[in-house]
């Protein structure tokens, strides 16, 4: 009788201790996976002031280059290509960035321009004499000089 109690009660510790394992398991499983944050230099790609610089590039651009005066009325669909963190063999660090530009003469009505896709990069530390960020963007299309080659393909490696 002693025995049976005793085998009773080594079979519900058992149990026990395997139930509770299984849970702290699931709640393992369950955990969503940390996320990696990195501290960059360069501004996200729909930063505001990354795209007023991509635009005034371009508008004097296109008074200087295009003889037009063609202004960007609205960016859209802004998304990342790609990230190049600085280190011990890459003195830059790199954001590509894709996106939409919708682009008319000066004085259009918003809603009647032509949209172009945009390739654009920002760059540290390359801003004036070396300090902060520069952005420096394509037009697909109005590129006539191939400044960033054909198809604006030195912004659009990715």
């Amino acid at each position: 009788m002693r025995h049976r109690s005793l085998l009773a009660l080594l079979s519900l510790a058992l149990a026990s201790a395997t139930s509770s394992a299984a849970s702290a398991a699931d709640m393992l499983q369950a955990a969503p996976p940390p996320e990696v944050v990195i501290a960059a230099k360069v501004p996200a790609c729909d930063d505001p002031k990354v795209l007023a610089e991509v635009e005034d590039q371009f508008e004097y651009g296109a008074r200087g280059m295009l003889q037009s005066d063609l202004q960007v009325l609205e960016f859209r669909n802004l998304l990342e290509k790609a990230y190049f963190p600085e280190d011990e063999e890459h003195a830059v660090e790199r954001r590509y960035c894709q996106g939409e530009a919708v682009v008319a003469q000066a004085g259009t009505q918003p809603g009647y321009g032509q949209t172009h896709t945009i390739y654009y990069v920002i760059e540290h530390p390359l801003g004036f004499a070396s300090i902060g960020w520069k952005a420096q963007g394509c037009f697909l299309g109005l590129d006539r000089w191939h400044v960033y080659g054909a198809n604006c393909s030195s912004l659009r490696r990715f």
